[in-house]
């Protein structure tokens, strides 16, 4: 009896969120793999692209004599700058793309179009968090010491910049089962954010009121609350906000998951 209770309780279904999340990470395994072995330098490119942006900036700030921003050693303030605003555009990037890439799985009744965005987005997530310890490594390797006064700041603000990508990127996605042209929207979009965000330069060089305007962006919020969590005696914006970040957050994944829902069938259909 005790055998044939076992053998029973092998065969009873999975419930709902196991089977989720054995979803979620078969296609993270799929993604990764897909990612690091495209080409053959696909798994260094990760590395080589922040590595590349650090270092002209370096270069241009070198040149400028300039080794302090707002109290900060210039390769760390720029080094938080740049893995902040790539972690909501890469987030943003996969995400967007992630349905119509992975059409084929949806023939399996396990996989909903939803699965593979948040699937991408826990990849990229995980992805940026190793690619960062190694920026991290290499700063200190060269002298840089990364030695953050609250690293709770730094963690809320990041955890908000990739729930940010997150929701864009599905509000990009469900648009682009209406009309495919709108992922067009988001190169669009994102181009002119690395310049406005506070990534390459500090916005508080420019007038009080140039400022207020850019700080309307939720981006450049996000970027200034992780350079603050680096240093007690960061000189940050007064203009940047917790709460203005996270409503945004919120009221960005609401507006996606709607969407998402109105056009979950269509994306499966396609």
């Amino acid at each position: 009896m005790a055998d044939n209770g076992l053998l029973a309780s092998h065969r009873a279904p999975r419930g709902s969120v196991a089977v989720t999340l054995s979803v979620w990470r078969a296609l993270m395994l799929r993604e990764a793999l897909s990612r690091l072995f495209a080409t053959r330098i696909s798994w260094a490119w990760l590395l080589f692209e922040p590595v590349f942006h650090v270092a002209y900036l370096l270069l241009l700030y070198g040149a400028a004599h300039v080794h302090s921003i707002g109290n900060l050693d210039t390769p760390i303030w720029i080094m938080v700058g740049i893995q902040a605003y790539f972690l909501f555009r890469k987030t943003a990037d996969q995400v967007a793309g992630a349905a119509a890439d992975n059409g084929a799985l949806f023939a399996y009744r396990q996989v909903r179009p939803i699965d593979t965005l948040i699937a991408r987005a826990l990849l990229e997530g995980a992805t940026w968090a190793v690619v960062t310890l190694l920026l991290v490594l290499v700063l200190a390797l060269t002298g840089h010491a990364f030695q953050p006064d609250f690293p709770l700041t730094m963690i809320a603000a990041a955890l908000a910049m990739w729930l940010l990508g997150l929701g864009f990127g599905m509000v990009v996605s469900a648009a682009t089962a209406l009309m495919r042209e709108t992922r067009q929207v988001l190169h669009i979009v994102l181009r002119p954010l690395y310049l406005l965000s506070g990534v390459m330069f500090p916005l508080d060089t420019l007038s009080p009121e140039w400022r207020r305007l850019l700080m309307l962006n939720p981006v450049a919020n996000g970027v200034d609350l992780m350079r603050a969590g680096l240093s007690r005696n960061y000189a940050g914006l007064a203009e940047a906000s917790g709460p203005y970040l996270w409503a945004w957050v919120l009221g960005l994944l609401a507006l996606a998951i709607a969407l998402q829902l109105r056009v979950a069938d269509k994306i499966a259909a396609r």
